[in-house]
């Protein structure tokens, strides 16, 4: 059985990456990930990685689960989508 794969998206603070590392305590990312069936989601976790949030639903493109990670980051920077 494969294991899913993850690519941080991002960090929601602004907060930098250092050489794809997580961002520090506090800060909050999203990382999208390819799921075993090869459909994508995505998952906002902290910096000291508990998971806060994970899409309801999965997605059959990674363009289309980074399109709704952008969303959820959008919204909660308080940002009108």
């Amino acid at each position: 059985m494969a294991t899913a794969t993850r690519r941080t998206a991002g960090a929601l603070d602004g907060a930098e990456t250092n050489g794809g590392a997580k961002p520090s305590v506090g800060a909050l990312t999203i990382e999208i990930y390819q799921e075993n069936s090869g459909r994508h989601s995505w998952q906002l976790t902290t910096g000291d990685g508990r998971n806060l949030a994970t899409s309801c639903e999965s997605f059959a493109t990674r363009d289309e689960a980074e399109r709704a990670a952008g969303d959820v980051r959008r919204l909660s920077a308080g940002v009108d989508a």
